[in-house]
């Protein structure tokens, strides 16, 4: 497997630079999230506009494209974290510089709607991102093992197992089996928006991690079977399901998440494993886009083969 392109190593006392891509946020929420996050020992700068609103939008799409490029350029930031996701990094993806995002070599730890921006910056420069807790999330929106989890990932101090220090009593396996490959985890939603894209990574070999939020059990099997007929699970080396549920309506004699992606996937022999910690609920691990992964359905590991981040010399 080609080697990742590495951000480095986030230090105690770093800064962190919060900027919105995506939805607006309220300010009340990002506030105390600021806090949290200083109480932890970091700084915190935010972009200018994080509070800006344009409809469903965190502004225009001019002002979040140039808040992400400025976060990424600005020397003060040692990090970059998504304020939240909603709806909206689609928009811009055709006018971001991927380049300037890696050659930075910022930490950049985002979730939901900006799996296309993360997906993108791996695709383009194989820069390695963190899918994760966002910004307004540290003000009681995930759990403090999820926070310090995270951190310690961004860190280096974590390897191994991606999933250690979670409970792993709900995961089932679908299907058996070991696989080595890139990791590419994000939301089911954004990943099917991006097929037929130019903003696709290569899907040979990788291990895909699903999760969604609010999504009936149809809107499930559509996004799922658009996977398979667009040849998806034809090119992957394995499949790890998080929570595909969180928000969901409640629907009497549906289908569980399992029968769905038995359905999806049926004649493939790749490793399936679903039920991980990983979706929009409080307990949830980070993932980091593009590490090199072992999955392993019988140890119940995802295990990094390499390191994610990179210390400064």
């Amino acid at each position: 497997m080609k080697r990742a392109a590495l951000p480095w190593a986030l230090a105690s006392g770093a800064t962190v630079g919060v900027f919105s891509p995506a939805g607006p946020v309220r300010p009340d929420k990002l506030e105390s999230a600021v806090r949290a996050i200083e109480q932890k020992g970091y700084r915190v700068v935010v972009s200018p506009s994080v509070f800006e609103r344009t409809a469903y939008l965190a502004g225009r799409d001019e002002t979040r494209l140039l808040s992400l490029h400025e976060m990424f350029q600005r020397p003060d930031v040692d990090a970059v974290f998504a304020s939240r996701g909603g709806y909206g990094t689609s928009r811009i993806l055709a006018h971001i510089d991927c380049e300037r995002i890696a050659v930075s070599r910022k930490p950049f730890v985002a979730f939901s709607d900006v799996t296309a921006l993360q997906w993108f910056l791996f695709a383009r420069t194989r820069f390695v991102s963190f899918s994760g807790p966002l910004a307004v999330e540290w003000a009681g929106g995930v759990s403090d093992e999820t926070l310090a989890a995270g951190m310690r990932l961004l860190s280096g101090s974590t390897g191994g197992d991606l999933l250690a220090g979670f409970s792993k009593e709900d995961f089932k396996v679908l299907h058996g089996g070991r696989c080595e490959g890139v990791l590419l985890p994000g939301n089911l939603t954004l990943i099917s928006s991006l097929l037929g894209t130019p903003f696709l990574p290569d899907l040979t070999g990788a291990i895909l991690v699903l999760e969604e939020v609010g999504e009936a059990r149809y809107r499930l099997d559509r996004l799922l079977f658009h996977l398979r007929n667009a040849g998806v699970f034809e090119r992957i080396g394995g499949l790890v399901i998080g929570d595909l549920t969180h928000g969901a309506p409640i629907e009497e004699g549906m289908p569980a998440v399992e029968q769905l992606v038995r359905e999806a996937t049926e004649g493939f022999t790749f490793p399936i494993v679903c039920g991980i910690p990983y979706g929009h609920g409080p307990l949830r691990a980070t993932l980091p886009v593009g590490a090199n992964v072992r999955l392993d359905s019988e140890q119940r590991e995802i295990f990094l083969l390499d390191s994610v981040v990179a210390e400064r010399v």
